[in-house]
């Protein structure tokens, strides 16, 4: 099986012209045997580039380990071998896999710019983006969830008015002020980089589903910014009447949203000293009640509070029970309260 490789790289290497990523530079359009392509090239020495079917515009990777190789497409789908481009035209093969029957590619360069420009990006970004949808289950609830680029939207199955109320405000959720801006400009930056067409991760699922309440956890962790580009919320309906519901009014606040996915809160004066008492003093960390930033989560036994874990030994994760909670507990949480125990 390695032996069709190895002589496309033998052919390189004795002389005949391959393409190199500096003369490769730009934008190219023509076809993969009959299919409608467009493919881009960033200059050496980024060794990669990226291309996309003009029937899907969906981008692909591709990368190059050695100049006299293929390059190699994101998942392993195809192999291009490319040879020395004549002025602005482009010829090549491509295959399936090592030893598969090759196909030609014959493009055109349109413009020098690399894969993060107009040429390449602006059709992609002028069609609608591609939609996927997953059916999935918390337990015995069903629900699915839509991507469509930087929005996801987690719906629930069923049709009544309370269903219908929550789904709508999921929806909303999902769409960010910025529409489809910050997809687009993550992106080109990271087609611009190394052809990947990285943007951010997010995701939108349930946390806790009872017949009474559902949680869900709406989740982003920003392209390029690492641990500090992590963010989460919690958001909770009540699924009897289809209102959003901010459990921290149970214990006498509220939480202050930035975005779907990160906030902060105050603790009351009378919750912060309460919980005080519960944890353990120690010198070395602040006090569990000094933060600004805690996840408020529930479920039939009792209230979780935590922190963003940042693994410095002051981490706060402490659980209480209905029972402990109860002299703590706001007119509307004792009111909640036996709708919180009930499965």
């Amino acid at each position: 099986m390695l032996k069709p490789l190895v002589a496309l790289t033998l052919t390189c290497a004795a002389g005949y012209a391959c393409a190199t990523t500096t003369e490769l530079a730009g934008v190219w359009k023509g076809t993969v045997a009959k299919a409608a392509i467009t493919a881009c090239f960033n200059a050496s020495p980024d060794s990669n580039g990226s291309y996309y079917y003009q029937r899907f515009l969906t981008p692909i990777q591709l990368t190059q380990d050695k100049a006299s190789e293929p390059w190699v497409e994101d998942g392993n789908t195809g192999l291009w071998q490319l040879d020395a481009p004549q002025g602005n035209t482009l010829t090549g093969t491509w295959r399936k896999a090592t030893g598969a029957t090759p196909l030609p590619l014959a493009l055109t360069r349109s413009s020098a710019e690399g894969c993060g420009g107009d040429d390449y990006n602006a059709p992609m970004e002028a069609a609608p983006l591609p939609v996927k949808v997953a059916k999935h289950h918390f337990g015995e609830h069903a629900y699915q969830v839509r991507t469509q680029g930087a929005q996801v939207t987690l719906k629930l199955e069923g049709d009544s008015p309370a269903i219908r109320k929550i789904n709508q405000q999921l929806a909303r959720l999902a769409v960010s002020p910025e529409g489809q801006a910050t997809f687009f400009t993550e992106r080109r930056e990271y087609l611009g980089r190394d052809g990947s067409g990285y943007t951010s991760e997010i995701s939108v699922e349930p946390s806790y589903w009872s017949s009474e309440w559902i949680t869900v956890r709406f989740y982003r962790w920003a392209a390029g910014f690492g641990r500090n580009g992590i963010s989460w919320g919690f958001h909770t309906w009540n699924l009897k009447t289809g209102e959003s519901v901010d459990p921290w009014r149970w214990i006498g606040t509220r939480f202050e949203w930035y975005s779907p996915y990160s906030g902060h809160v105050s603790l009351p004066k009378h919750f912060a000293s309460w919980l005080q008492m519960q944890a353990p003093e120690d010198s070395e960390c602040p006090g569990v009640a000094s933060y600004d930033l805690y996840d408020l989560t529930f479920d039939t036994q009792g209230m979780k509070l935590a922190n963003q874990a940042t693994g410095d030994g002051c981490d706060v994760d402490l659980t209480f029970s209905w029972k402990q909670l109860e002299p703590v507990l706001s007119a509307q949480g004792r009111a909640a309260l036996p709708s919180l125990r009930v499965p």
